[in-house]
Protein backbone atom coordinates (compact mmCIF):
# COMPACT_ATOMS: atom_id res chain seq x y z
CA UNK A 1 0.00 0.00 0.00
CA UNK A 2 2.87 2.28 0.36
CA UNK A 3 3.41 2.23 -2.99
CA UNK A 4 -0.01 3.78 -3.80
CA UNK A 5 1.09 6.77 -1.46
CA UNK A 6 4.23 7.47 -2.92
CA UNK A 7 5.41 10.96 -3.09
CA UNK A 8 2.79 11.93 -0.59
CA UNK A 9 5.58 13.38 0.86
CA UNK A 10 6.49 16.13 -1.34
CA UNK A 11 2.69 17.67 -0.85
CA UNK A 12 2.26 21.52 0.59
CA UNK A 13 -0.96 19.94 1.90
CA UNK A 14 -3.11 16.93 2.33
CA UNK A 15 -6.72 16.19 3.11
CA UNK A 16 -7.66 13.06 4.73
CA UNK A 17 -11.14 11.74 5.68
CA UNK A 18 -10.60 9.92 8.76
CA UNK A 19 -14.08 8.52 9.57
CA UNK A 20 -13.40 5.69 7.68
CA UNK A 21 -9.60 4.38 8.63
CA UNK A 22 -8.95 6.65 10.96
CA UNK A 23 -12.25 5.67 13.20
CA UNK A 24 -12.96 8.90 13.93
CA UNK A 25 -16.73 10.44 13.97
CA UNK A 26 -18.22 11.22 10.86
CA UNK A 27 -17.97 15.00 10.91
CA UNK A 28 -13.69 14.85 11.43
CA UNK A 29 -12.03 16.06 8.74
CA UNK A 30 -8.25 16.28 8.69
CA UNK A 31 -5.99 19.26 6.74
CA UNK A 32 -1.89 19.00 7.41
CA UNK A 33 0.29 21.71 5.89
CA UNK A 34 3.89 20.77 5.36
CA UNK A 35 4.31 24.63 6.85
CA UNK A 36 2.06 25.58 9.90
CA UNK A 37 2.17 29.05 9.11
CA UNK A 38 0.48 28.73 5.72
CA UNK A 39 -2.17 27.73 7.35
CA UNK A 40 -2.18 30.04 9.68
CA UNK A 41 -2.34 33.03 7.08
CA UNK A 42 -4.91 31.32 5.09
CA UNK A 43 -7.19 30.35 8.66
CA UNK A 44 -6.73 32.63 11.05
CA UNK A 45 -9.45 35.56 10.79
CA UNK A 46 -8.79 39.36 12.04
CA UNK A 47 -10.79 41.01 14.97
CA UNK A 48 -9.74 42.90 17.13
CA UNK A 49 -11.88 40.74 19.79
CA UNK A 50 -10.21 37.79 18.42
CA UNK A 51 -6.52 39.50 19.36
CA UNK A 52 -6.56 38.10 23.06
CA UNK A 53 -7.16 33.93 20.99
CA UNK A 54 -4.81 34.68 18.38
CA UNK A 55 -1.09 32.92 18.95
CA UNK A 56 1.89 33.78 17.42
CA UNK A 57 4.82 32.14 15.26
CA UNK A 58 7.30 31.58 18.25
CA UNK A 59 7.22 29.19 21.04
CA UNK A 60 6.59 32.19 23.62
CA UNK A 61 2.88 32.48 22.69
CA UNK A 62 0.02 29.77 23.00
CA UNK A 63 -1.16 28.13 20.04
CA UNK A 64 -4.57 28.47 19.00
CA UNK A 65 -6.06 25.65 16.96
CA UNK A 66 -8.55 28.48 16.10
CA UNK A 67 -5.84 30.05 13.65
CA UNK A 68 -5.36 26.44 12.02
CA UNK A 69 -9.28 26.31 10.23
CA UNK A 70 -12.64 28.01 10.34
CA UNK A 71 -13.98 27.13 13.49
CA UNK A 72 -13.54 29.41 16.06
CA UNK A 73 -16.95 28.61 18.33
CA UNK A 74 -17.74 25.35 16.53
CA UNK A 75 -16.82 22.31 18.10
CA UNK A 76 -13.37 20.80 17.73
CA UNK A 77 -14.55 18.28 15.51
CA UNK A 78 -10.82 16.87 15.29
CA UNK A 79 -10.29 16.56 18.94
CA UNK A 80 -11.34 12.82 18.99
CA UNK A 81 -9.17 12.18 15.99
CA UNK A 82 -6.71 13.49 18.39
CA UNK A 83 -7.18 11.85 21.09
CA UNK A 84 -7.74 8.18 19.56
CA UNK A 85 -3.95 8.95 17.93
CA UNK A 86 -2.39 10.11 21.27
CA UNK A 87 -4.34 6.94 23.32
CA UNK A 88 -3.59 4.02 21.11
CA UNK A 89 -0.46 5.54 18.48
CA UNK A 90 0.38 5.41 14.72
CA UNK A 91 1.22 2.11 14.61
CA UNK A 92 -2.16 0.71 16.03
CA UNK A 93 -3.38 2.42 13.08
CA UNK A 94 -1.39 1.34 10.33
CA UNK A 95 -1.81 -2.51 11.85
CA UNK A 96 -5.38 -1.89 11.36
CA UNK A 97 -5.13 -0.26 7.65
CA UNK A 98 -2.92 -3.25 6.77
CA UNK A 99 -5.15 -5.78 8.58
CA UNK A 100 -8.25 -4.71 6.09
CA UNK A 101 -6.19 -4.43 3.24
CA UNK A 102 -5.08 -7.67 3.71
CA UNK A 103 -9.00 -9.17 3.93
CA UNK A 104 -9.71 -7.48 0.98
CA UNK A 105 -6.95 -9.74 -0.66
CA UNK A 106 -7.89 -12.79 0.90
CA UNK A 107 -11.45 -11.76 0.17
CA UNK A 108 -10.69 -11.26 -3.57
CA UNK A 109 -9.35 -14.84 -4.16
CA UNK A 110 -12.19 -16.23 -1.94
CA UNK A 111 -14.54 -14.70 -4.25
CA UNK A 112 -12.59 -15.82 -7.40
CA UNK A 113 -12.99 -19.49 -6.17
CA UNK A 114 -16.72 -19.34 -5.35
CA UNK A 115 -19.29 -20.34 -8.02
CA UNK A 116 -21.68 -17.27 -9.08
CA UNK A 117 -19.26 -14.41 -7.51
CA UNK A 118 -17.41 -12.75 -10.04
CA UNK A 119 -14.72 -9.95 -8.94
CA UNK A 120 -14.97 -7.02 -11.07
CA UNK A 121 -11.12 -5.87 -10.36
CA UNK A 122 -8.27 -6.50 -7.97
CA UNK A 123 -8.77 -4.48 -4.96
CA UNK A 124 -5.91 -1.52 -4.91
CA UNK A 125 -6.88 -0.74 -1.03
CA UNK A 126 -9.69 -2.02 0.90
CA UNK A 127 -12.50 -2.31 -1.12
CA UNK A 128 -14.00 -5.41 -2.87
CA UNK A 129 -16.36 -5.64 -6.07
CA UNK A 130 -18.20 -8.06 -6.91
CA UNK A 131 -20.90 -9.38 -8.97
CA UNK A 132 -23.27 -12.06 -8.58
CA UNK A 133 -24.76 -14.15 -11.00
CA UNK A 134 -28.22 -13.68 -12.05
CA UNK A 135 -28.80 -10.80 -9.59
CA UNK A 136 -30.58 -7.35 -10.71
CA UNK A 137 -30.10 -4.55 -8.55
CA UNK A 138 -32.84 -4.85 -6.12
CA UNK A 139 -31.15 -8.06 -5.68
CA UNK A 140 -28.35 -6.07 -4.26
CA UNK A 141 -30.22 -4.00 -2.44
CA UNK A 142 -32.53 -6.16 -0.28
CA UNK A 143 -29.23 -8.23 0.62
CA UNK A 144 -27.85 -5.09 2.00
CA UNK A 145 -30.96 -4.59 3.89
CA UNK A 146 -31.30 -8.16 4.97
CA UNK A 147 -27.34 -8.19 6.50
CA UNK A 148 -28.15 -4.84 8.05
CA UNK A 149 -31.09 -6.22 9.72
CA UNK A 150 -29.41 -9.55 10.56
CA UNK A 151 -26.37 -7.38 12.47
CA UNK A 152 -24.18 -9.77 10.14
CA UNK A 153 -22.81 -6.80 8.09
CA UNK A 154 -23.66 -3.00 6.46
CA UNK A 155 -22.60 -3.65 2.89
CA UNK A 156 -24.08 -0.96 0.50
CA UNK A 157 -24.55 -1.75 -3.41
CA UNK A 158 -22.42 0.05 -5.79
CA UNK A 159 -22.73 0.59 -9.63
CA UNK A 160 -19.48 0.03 -11.44
CA UNK A 161 -19.90 0.61 -15.34
CA UNK A 162 -23.16 1.26 -15.00
CA UNK A 163 -24.46 -2.03 -13.55
CA UNK A 164 -25.27 -2.27 -9.88
CA UNK A 165 -23.05 -4.69 -7.55
CA UNK A 166 -21.75 -5.46 -3.85
CA UNK A 167 -19.10 -3.04 -2.84
CA UNK A 168 -17.43 -4.42 0.37
CA UNK A 169 -15.55 -2.11 2.18
CA UNK A 170 -12.78 -3.94 4.77
CA UNK A 171 -12.37 -0.65 7.95
CA UNK A 172 -12.80 -3.21 11.30
CA UNK A 173 -9.62 -4.63 11.55
CA UNK A 174 -11.32 -7.55 13.57
CA UNK A 175 -13.42 -9.07 10.96
CA UNK A 176 -12.91 -12.61 10.01
CA UNK A 177 -12.76 -14.28 6.91
CA UNK A 178 -15.38 -16.78 8.88
CA UNK A 179 -17.85 -13.41 8.78
CA UNK A 180 -16.55 -12.79 5.02
CA UNK A 181 -17.92 -16.41 3.71
CA UNK A 182 -21.22 -16.12 5.77
CA UNK A 183 -21.64 -12.65 4.21
CA UNK A 184 -21.21 -14.16 0.54
CA UNK A 185 -22.92 -17.39 1.17
CA UNK A 186 -25.58 -15.45 2.22
CA UNK A 187 -28.63 -15.27 -0.09
CA UNK A 188 -31.47 -12.78 -1.21
CA UNK A 189 -33.97 -15.13 0.33
CA UNK A 190 -37.02 -14.77 -1.29
CA UNK A 191 -39.07 -14.83 2.22
CA UNK A 192 -37.00 -11.93 3.08
CA UNK A 193 -39.29 -8.14 2.94
CA UNK A 194 -37.69 -5.42 4.84
CA UNK A 195 -39.82 -3.78 7.29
Amino acid sequence: MRERLRGIEHADSLVVDPHKWMFAPFDCGALLYRDPKLARAVHTQDASYLDAIHGADDATEPWNPSDYAYHLTRRPRGQPLWFSLAVHGTDAYRDAVARGAAMAHRTARLVDRTEGLELLREPELTVVLVRRTGWQPEDYYTWSKKLLAEGTAFITPTVWEGETVARLAFLHPDITEKTVREILASPVGADYSPA
